[in-house]
């Protein structure tokens, strides 16, 4: 009736199938001959150590992956999962810290190792190793960096989606342990994974995060180039995301900061157009640094669509309407065409108010503040 037994048995049966007599017949002795101490342990009402049982049953784990048959795998996929939940619970009552914390990371880098040999159940696997453990557990962050880095090899990313939900809720769990260097790599990964997923604007926002984390850091620190390289993806993110608009709090990053005496300052420059400068502005810039454009794959006309729309948006500040061909003047547009630059400032929220076609005027009701002072709200 023991679980334990009960694992091995399964397991006898299977290497007899896969490997033969010789390699169930080894087994079964080793298995024998640990088990035997647990018991005599017991009997003798002594604390016994399941270390040297479960070392064995994680030994011959490696090629359970490849015992699932392609008809009918469904009862074998239980099976394992089943064998691997008996593993976790021996995980769990292993007393020496420093073998729980080798044996987990092992752990880890089995279910981690091949992305074509049952993904889904490795990734579901990693995930059980994940809850097995209270919050508190040092290991826990690594696990979920092993699961999130796996998810992403194996093309399953969408599948950890969900639990970036958790996130700010599971930092806060780890913050006791989990150092900043840690917390900067897990925010880069998943910026990193987002943008191979599609998700820019995302991908963009846990880097702000990653940024954040450098503040109040010294120079040696901010000008590492693993940073300077972040720190160029981050304005490039930035300048082409049309969602994003507001670039005061990009510019008062340090990181960013930092990046100005580098070769790579003129990135910067380009940043603070978008704070507070002009159609025109850009214009200029873009004919004295064409090579930046080309250089970092910026798209200059998605960048001048940007720029009218923040243009648009310092004209109407303090506003009650604005006629359209003045508008059509400063974001330098046709008459005929600016409407539709109009309507695309009100939809994106850039302004809020509507267009008095008749008299063709921009009736404002209020307007997104570019640049922040400290006694400002974003809207007014």
């Amino acid at each position: 009736d023991d679980a334990i037994v009960q694992g091995a048995e399964w397991l006898q049966r299977l290497l007899q199938l896969q490997q033969g007599v010789d390699a169930e017949k080894t087994f079964s002795e080793k298995f024998r001959k640990e088990f035997q101490a647990v018991q005599d342990a017991q009997e003798n009402n002594k604390r016994y150590d399941i270390a040297p049982v479960f070392d064995l049953f994680v030994d011959y784990s490696k090629n359970l992956f490849t015992a699932i048959p392609e008809n009918k795998p469904e009862e074998r996929l239980k099976e394992i999962e089943s064998f691997f939940a008996l593993i976790l619970s021996m995980l769990s009552c292993l007393e020496d810290s420093e073998h729980l914390d080798k044996s987990t990371t092992r752990l880890c880098e089995l279910l981690s190792a091949d992305t074509e040999q049952q993904p889904e159940l490795r990734l579901r696997l990693l995930m059980m190793l994940y809850n097995t453990f209270s919050p508190s557990f040092q290991q826990r962050y690594r696990i979920f960096k092993y699961a999130l880095d796996y998810a992403a090899s194996a093309d399953m990313f969408e599948q950890v989606l969900p639990y970036l939900d958790y996130l700010d809720s599971w930092m806060a769990d780890w913050e006791s342990y989990l150092k900043i260097e840690e917390k900067r790599d897990l925010y880069a990964d998943i910026s990193r994974h987002m943008r191979a997923y599609g998700k820019k604007s995302e991908a963009f926002q846990y880097l702000k995060l990653y940024h954040g984390l450098f503040q109040g850091e010294k120079s040696a620190a901010l000008t590492k180039p693993e940073v300077v390289e972040q720190t160029i993806q981050l304005i490039k993110d930035a300048v082409m995301l049309p969602a994003v608009i507001q670039f005061d709090d990009v510019l008062m990053l340090d990181t960013v900061k930092a990046l100005k005496s580098t070769p790579h300052g003129s990135l910067v420059g380009l940043c603070e157009i978008f704070l507070s400068g002009s159609v025109d502005d850009l214009k200029e810039f873009h004919k004295k640094n064409e090579k930046l454009f080309d250089e970092h794959s910026l798209n200059f006309q998605e960048a001048m669509s940007k720029i009218r729309l923040l243009t648009l948006a310092t004209m109407a500040r303090g506003q009650s309407e604005l006629p359209l061909d003045d508008i059509a003047k400063r974001i330098q547009e046709s008459p005929t065409a600016v409407e539709p630059w109009v309507v695309r400032a009100i939809s994106e929220g850039v302004i809020d108010g509507r267009i008095d076609q008749l008299n063709r005027k921009v009736l404002v009701k209020s307007a997104f503040l570019r640049k922040f002072e400290k006694e400002a709200c974003k809207l007014q």
